[in-house]
């Protein structure tokens, strides 16, 4: 009975989840990007997917850790500590590379609420403050009960996952599409909300939907490589900047807002480089990488 039950309302849900889409896409149906908006207090959608996936994250990678030995309280910690440098680092990477426009607007350079975030700063910044808190722990405790690796093996496990909820913030906020297009599964996108010079279009490709799914088969593989197949701390985290960067150098080129220098799409650029950093990061801690097992059994 549990079963039907289950999945009927599985059914009933994809059924409404189609509906809803078409109607977003043909136009029929307009999206308010603010999920509350009563007097002062406005919270948008996007704030409260991106705030949502964070915990779906700390869910997710929370079992893991705790079969590693890695204290609970440590690891929210350095959650706290981490996540308002991501949020810095995103906001920055981006105004570094719109510079021209934030140069003479420098009174919105911490402004997030109009938009303006690169992933990739986000990463950057979670990379280095991560190994900042750690060290930062040995000296003011003694011990860290995660290692640098461990930590980025548990992040790379379930980001892939966060970002594809992230995604749907910029489904709420008709942002991060591509060209105009006659695809079946073409956008519409409302004149407020389209480029100036692609006013005259209408439909416009998802590309938020393209890495939305993309998101989620890097991260089937490198949860399920975590929980079967991976013998040493790094190969996690090697896996996710290989795959997740194979995605979005290709689906990079779909998008109308990409950040550029001169006449390269930087996140392509970027995606390149973490290929081979990932490959030269995967092979090499294959060899020399401190094994799971020892943390397990210690």
């Amino acid at each position: 009975m549990k079963k039907i039950l289950f999945w009927s309302m599985l059914t009933a849900g994809v059924i409404a989840i189609f509906f809803f889409m078409k109607a977003v896409f043909n136009g029929s149906l307009i999206l308010n990007p603010y999920l509350l908006s009563v007097g002062a207090i406005k919270i948008k959608w996007y704030g409260a997917i991106i705030g949502s996936s964070v915990i779906v994250a700390y869910l997710l990678a929370r079992h893991q850790l705790l079969k590693e030995g890695v204290k609970e309280d440590e690891f929210l910690l350095g959650m706290v500590f981490v996540i308002p440098f991501a949020v810095l680092g995103g906001r920055l990477y981006y105004v570094a590379f719109t510079w021209s426009y934030f140069s003479k607007h420098l009174n919105l350079v911490l402004d997030t609420r109009t938009g303006g975030m690169a992933i990739h700063g986000a990463l950057f910044a979670t990379f280095l403050m991560t190994e900042v808190f750690i060290l930062l722990r040995r000296k003011i405790k003694g011990s860290c009960s995660f290692s640098y690796l461990q930590a980025m093996d548990a992040f790379a496990m379930v980001v892939p996952f966060a970002q594809a909820m992230g995604r749907w913030g910029n489904f709420f906020n008709y942002e991060a599409y591509g060209a105009p297009t006659n695809l079946p599964w073409k956008m519409f996108v409302p004149p407020q909300y389209r480029m100036p010079q692609y006013m005259s279009y209408k439909f416009f490709t998802p590309t938020f939907l393209y890495e939305t799914i993309a998101d989620l088969i890097v991260f089937y593989i490198v949860y399920t490589y975590t929980q079967k197949k991976r013998t040493r701390f790094g190969q996690t985290f090697a896996l996710y900047l290989i795959l997740y960067s194979v995605f979005r150098f290709f689906n990079e080129s779909f998008r109308l807002d990409s950040l550029w220098f001169y006449n390269l799409r930087i996140a392509q650029v970027v995606s390149v480089v973490l290929i081979i950093i990932g490959a030269v990061l995967f092979a090499y801690v294959s060899k020399n990488g401190k094994r799971v097992e020892e943390v397990r059994n210690s």
